[in-house]
């Protein structure tokens, strides 16, 4: 069994290093090549998460119990990245939620850089516990919220990495003075020292990409 889990475990490794190196391809090849692989090392790796689960006694999951906490605090596992700033967490009771990390916007996955964004997370954030800071219920009935890894302010994080944008519209409206200045010191330094999505100065925020796609 032990060498079951090693043989599993050094396969998640595996993993996330070939999602690295995707990330790090990203600059010389298209991104119709890039994303249909980043695609199966995701499923790839869901598929050896359930195995493990399943050498540790862990029953399977055939199908997910969706909650939608109140504001306040709560903690769990984050089970899977759908994108830069949106996450499932599952919290003690089994129960999944859908997070929006709050105060940050991230590409879209089909905008330039959206995969790299979702994949930093990813490595971040997925399949370790985290706390939850539920600041508000958003419109499609996501938790919008900051998650907290070992007293690491993630959504932060984004930020200073150059994987997302200070959502400054929202923010002014449930960020205080501190905080939004705190954001908005990490996004000049990012965009300063050219991270992440800042290599490209004329980079287009996710909501004017989305207003964009609405207007074709």
């Amino acid at each position: 069994m032990h060498k079951r889990q090693k043989i599993l475990t050094n396969w998640r490794k595996i993993l996330v290093w070939v999602a690295v190196i995707l990330t790090i391809a990203k600059v010389w090849l298209p991104e119709s090549i890039i994303a249909p692989l980043a695609e199966w090392t995701q499923k790839a790796d869901s598929i050896v998460r359930s195995v493990q689960d399943l050498l540790n006694g862990k029953p399977p999951v055939r199908g997910k119990k969706w909650a939608v906490a109140s504001k306040g605090r709560y903690s769990g596992n984050v089970d899977s990245v759908h994108d830069g700033d949106t996450v499932h967490i599952r919290d003690k009771d089994g129960h999944t939620h859908k997070v929006r990390l709050a105060n940050i916007d991230a590409p879209e996955i089909k905008q330039a850089y959206g995969i790299a964004s979702r994949d930093a997370l990813k490595a971040r954030i997925e399949g370790k516990y985290v706390d939850v800071n539920v600041v508000a219920i958003d419109q499609y009935q996501r938790e919008v919220g900051q998650i907290i890894l070992n007293n690491a302010d993630i959504n932060l994080w984004m930020v200073q990495q150059g994987y997302a944008w200070h959502y400054d519209s929202i923010a002014k409206k449930q960020q205080d003075r501190l905080g939004f200045g705190r954001y908005q010191s990490a996004q000049i330094q990012a965009r300063q020292n050219r991270l992440g999505l800042w290599h490209n100065a004329s980079a287009i925020a996710p909501w004017q990409f989305r207003q964009q796609q609405k207007n074709r």
